[in-house]
């Protein structure tokens, strides 16, 4: 009863139903965040493997020129001593290093590019090796995102040290950040923007993206920092205006998170393969454990299960049967090799415009999350070609790092969803206590000067009231008196 009340005063929408493009309700992902998956990505956030990214802040914008801004100082970021990081790490990266030495310009690593992007173009192949190759731990050049080389400015951060939060990053510089994102994505008409019209592929697209911007402000409104009372709290207003009351901003929050979760569900046999190594036996061996619960939930878990397989990528990058012979048939898997690739490379472009973010602390998270999105993405959407003879997938260290990041910041918005709905309903019931109480108090004030307006006549009837009773003992007094009288006579 009281759910279905605050659902009614509440402007932040009332979750019902299925998730758009999701064979999955609200409620039962609300449920295995809950008891399952916020619980245990935040355990593995914490552990010293998923604790530490590395990525190079200091990179110009390629598109415009860009200030740093930052309005309070929690918008910078800590860098890591030396010390900090695994040592196996470091001698790790050293391998990386000399690997890429010996690599240089090989016909090899071109080759792996253009297999992954698809594309004719020499040139920006050439380009794109340069990039993506700088970043290749063990066989593996195959990064959604373009990222740098050791000596380019490249630094381990401590995200528990670095939280995504409230920055005050807000005016031109964010919106034209924003604007560049979404003038990358497909143009899509209201109708194809509609869960279960055409283009899912296209689609999905734009949804993985309005579905991060959707976290990322459930985040800055989740820890905001109040220079009034200078202290971090949620800002219920915040979310509301940016989240809650926007139902489809909600769905896209909901999808890219359950894309993420199907994605891990994918990448299981790579993932509890993976090498934790950290140094740590006890933490690494934790992890191991902690990874397997999260890509195969037990059997206790049903609704994490439909988390799991709420995403159906089937239909996608897939001939739809059209009928015409041989020439349609080669027509339609050309415009799905070329709508790959536009896929492919639309991505990519976001993930560059992250250097062009103008706070710090928010340029981390989005390198870091949308090199997130890019693992997922590889997993559901990749290619056979992708993958090895075996038919695996390999992944870099700051992917994994980057997918289980992602999926644990992506899991926190979902629950404050649910958590800012309680908030914001709590509110309401304390100004409605708080405009009762002030009725009350206006009434009382009212009715106080009301009675002291009429104070005068009631006391003169009380006091005449009190003479016509006084009167009446006297006479009674008097009346007493000749009858003791009589009576002492008669006694005499």
């Amino acid at each position: 009863m009281l759910d279905f009340f605050r659902a009614r005063v509440c402007q932040t929408c009332d979750l019902d139903g299925f998730v758009g493009d999701c064979g999955c309700e609200f409620d039962t992902v609300n449920k295995a965040t809950r008891q399952y998956f916020f619980p245990l990505l935040g355990d593995l956030a914490q552990r010293t493997f998923f604790r530490y990214f590395k990525v190079n802040l200091s990179k110009a914008c390629p598109f415009w020129h860009e200030e740093m801004i930052c309005s309070i100082r929690d918008c910078a970021v800590l860098e890591c001593e030396a010390h900090e990081v695994p040592p196996v790490w470091i001698e790790r990266d050293a391998e990386g290093r000399a690997i890429r030495e010996c690599l240089g310009d090989s016909t090899t690593a071109l080759s792996e590019m253009e297999k992954l992007l698809g594309t004719v173009d020499r040139k920006e192949a050439k380009a794109g090796v340069d990039a993506f190759a700088g970043w290749a731990e063990g066989d593996n050049a195959k990064v959604w995102i373009e990222q740098e080389e050791e000596d380019q400015g490249m630094n381990y951060i401590n995200l528990l040290r670095n939280i995504e939060r409230f920055t005050g990053y807000a005016g031109p510089s964010a919106c034209r950040v924003w604007r560049s994102i979404y003038e990358n994505c497909f143009e899509l008409s209201p109708m194809e923007l509609h869960a279960g019209g055409h283009c899912l592929e296209k689609r999905v697209f734009y949804r993985l993206i309005a579905g991060l911007q959707s976290s990322i402000s459930t985040h800055l409104a989740l820890d905001y920092y109040d220079s009034a009372q200078d202290r971090w709290c949620p800002n219920t207003a915040l979310f509301v205006e940016k989240v809650g009351m926007h139902p489809e901003r909600i769905h896209n929050l909901y999808f890219a998170y359950l894309f993420l979760l199907r994605a891990i569900n994918m990448a299981g046999p790579e993932l509890q393969a993976y090498d934790y190594d950290t140094g740590n036996p006890e933490d690494d061996e934790w992890v191991r454990g902690a990874v397997r619960g999260l890509v195969r939930a037990s059997s206790n878990a049903t609704t994490a299960e439909q988390c799991h397989r709420a995403f159906d990528e089937s239909g996608m990058f897939q001939p739809r049967g059209l009928a015409g012979g041989s020439d349609a048939v080669a027509a339609e898997e050309a415009e799905l090799h070329k709508l790959r690739h536009d896929f492919f490379v639309r991505f990519h472009n976001i993930s560059r415009i992250m250097d062009c973010v103008g706070c710090e602390k928010c340029r981390l998270w989005g390198k870091l999350q949308v090199l997130g999105l890019g693992t997922a993405i590889k997993v559901v959407l990749g290619r056979p070609e992708d993958r090895t003879a075996e038919g695996r997938l390999s992944f870099q260290r700051n992917e994994v790092i980057a997918l289980i990041n992602t999926a644990h910041q992506l899991a926190k918005s979902v629950k404050a969803v649910d958590d800012f709905q309680k908030l914001e309903f709590d509110e309401i019931v304390q100004r409605w206590m708080w405009l009762a109480g002030l009725v009350l108090i206006v009434t009382g004030a009212l009715l106080g000067l009301l009675l002291r307006r009429q104070g005068p006549k009631r006391s003169n009837r009380h006091h005449g009231e009190c003479g016509k009773a006084t009167n009446g003992m006297d006479s009674a007094a008097q009346g007493v008196l000749p009858i003791d009288y009589e009576r002492t006579k008669k006694a005499n």
